[in-house]
């Protein structure tokens, strides 16, 4: 007999999470945890709106939680016509890329085990990297020996790898990816993309933000590396680390990444019921250590002012799950946008009520602070401090010997522009101080 009701082992590791139910005909998901799994020591919630006690998640908070795992545009489309399953098809997807998801947890079918198929590994060559970057307008990067190899999500293109004394592996079953590859789009409009990236990276952590650690490989083409952190490495093991995006902390889709979700257009632009600041900080009330969280996002949220990374979206914060709360990963995907032209440079967040970087006031800077709860004292300290740090440091990171020829340039240009951001930063603190509380 034909059953509509389909289901998906979640595990961590060898440890049976809990169990996903899917009716096909209904489109409804729904979730229960394990009585092992509740009754661990260390057990964690898969996210903050998924109760390990006292209630259930409801089916749109697992569609919601499944869909942030999986790829996005270009990427999205080639795992559903290399898998022959539909977009929309939220739970095949997690099906066929369930096996190493960001994080921690394995979606495996109902008698699976982690445990199943031959753990096995297959060298890349610089070489046959080189030649498979050169042909991706004809074979899609995420795809090697015929099968998808991406489960990450985003749109530019990556391949997850493990990596080991400088090789390069695609791996399987029990084995997982400990690097993520991030090639230079062959679009023409975004050059020296991983030039730009590692430099914002580098720079970030001069400032002491806690970011992931990336190198730039050439083959010759340069290839971004960033080491993932929701994995470690012990004894020839890899650990993989149970994280969540803010979307999923947040309990939102994949398309309210953006504050303005439903985009900028006349009819639409006053609808913001995506990840904003108000809403990012919001999460600080799952936190184990608030304080910390909040300190963190503060300066992240200065320095995306200060390079021009109007992408900074809901997706580009991550945090650890842990059984006392949430925990700040370290931050990614930071890039100076506004360095190409053909781009849109309407910020992903607003400044109060401003989505334009160059409209930046000292009003919507206290506007800002009041939204996300932080005393404009503490706010003032952090500006000066990360402006005076900017300028610094962003001349001295450009001088790197990872850059050549136009990408030492192109970097110096980032590092002129976020200092020149630093002394307007920097000169608005005063003026964001004196606001008067009764116009906001």
């Amino acid at each position: 007999m034909t059953t509509h009701q389909h289901s998906l082992d979640v595990y961590d590791g060898e440890v049976a999470l809990g169990t996903i139910t899917y009716d096909a005909l209904e489109e409804s998901f729904s979730f229960a945890y394990t009585d092992e799994w509740r009754g661990r020591a260390h057990a964690y919630p898969l996210s903050p709106h998924f109760p390990l006690v006292g209630g259930t998640a409801g089916h749109g908070s697992v569609r919601r939680f499944i869909e942030n795992l999986l790829p996005e545009g270009r990427a999205l489309d080639i795992v559903s016509v290399t898998h022959q399953v539909s977009k929309n098809n939220i739970f095949g997807l997690i099906r066929e890329l369930g096996r190493e998801t960001s994080g921690a947890l394995t979606f495996l079918p109902e008698g699976v085990s982690p445990q199943t198929g031959e753990s096995t590994r297959r060298e890349i060559t610089r070489e046959e990297l080189a030649q498979r970057i050169k042909e991706r307008a004809q074979i899609p990067f995420s795809v090697w020996d015929g099968r998808v190899r991406m489960s990450i999500a985003g749109y530019q293109d990556k391949l997850p790898v493990y990596m080991e004394d400088e090789r390069l592996f695609l791996v399987e079953g029990r084995l997982a990816s400990t690097h993520i590859l991030k090639p230079e789009p062959h679009e023409a409009r975004l050059p020296m993309l991983a030039a730009n990236e590692h430099y914002c990276m580098s720079l970030a952590r001069r400032l002491g933000l806690p970011v992931a650690v990336t190198f730039i490989l050439r083959v010759p083409e340069p290839v971004l590396v960033v080491e993932r952190f929701d994995r470690r490495c012990t004894t020839g093991q890899v650990q993989r680390i149970p994280i969540v995006d803010a979307c999923q902390a947040l309990d939102l889709p994949v398309a309210y990444k953006y504050e303005r979700n439903f985009g900028s257009g006349h009819d639409v632009q006053h609808i913001r019921d995506g990840v904003s600041f108000e809403k990012l900080f919001s999460v600080t009330q799952y936190a184990a250590e608030k304080a910390v969280m909040r300190q963190l996002l503060t300066r992240w949220t200065i320095f995306q002012f200060l390079i021009g990374n109007s992408d900074a979206h809901g997706k580009n914060v991550s945090f650890f799950s842990r059984t006392e709360g949430l925990c700040l990963a370290p931050f990614y995907d930071l890039v100076s946008v506004v360095q190409y032209a053909n781009v849109d440079h309407e910020l992903a967040m607003a400044f109060g009520d401003t989505f334009v970087l160059g409209d930046v006031s000292p009003f919507d800077w206290a506007d800002f602070a009041k939204r996300t709860g932080l005393p404009r004292k503490f706010l003032a300290r952090e500006m000066q401090r990360m402006g005076k740090l900017i300028g610094q440091f962003a001349p001295e990171e450009a001088e790197g010997p990872e850059y050549q020829d136009a990408e030492r340039e192109f970097v110096a240009r980032i590092g002129a522009f976020a200092k020149s951001q630093a002394q307007t930063l920097i000169a608005m603190v005063g003026p964001m101080q004196s606001v008067d509380p009764s116009l906001l």
